[in-house]
């Protein structure tokens, strides 16, 4: 099982049973602790309908008391090949 954390603006940006591109970062102990990813995900505030948890953050980084599940579906890559 996964953690994951997303900003956002607003909880509305959530969306449930949508696929929707977010900017996550994962909360896992270790070496990548904190790295940023762009992926093509579906979320759900059912905390047992997924696998992984995502923890809501707003704009100037209040946490959100409501969680959420999520399935990450695919990894976006958002640069031309060269640039990687």
């Amino acid at each position: 099982m996964n953690k994951w954390e997303v900003f956002v603006g607003d909880l509305s940006e959530l969306a449930e049973g949508e696929n929707l591109e977010l900017t996550i970062r994962t909360l896992n102990d270790g070496f990548h602790k904190y790295t940023y990813k762009r992926v093509e995900a579906q979320v759900s505030p059912n905390l047992d309908q997924f696998t992984d948890s995502l923890q809501v953050r707003f704009g100037r980084g209040q946490l959100c008391d409501q969680r959420f599940s999520i399935q990450v579906n695919k990894e976006v890559q958002r640069f031309p090949d060269k640039y990687l």
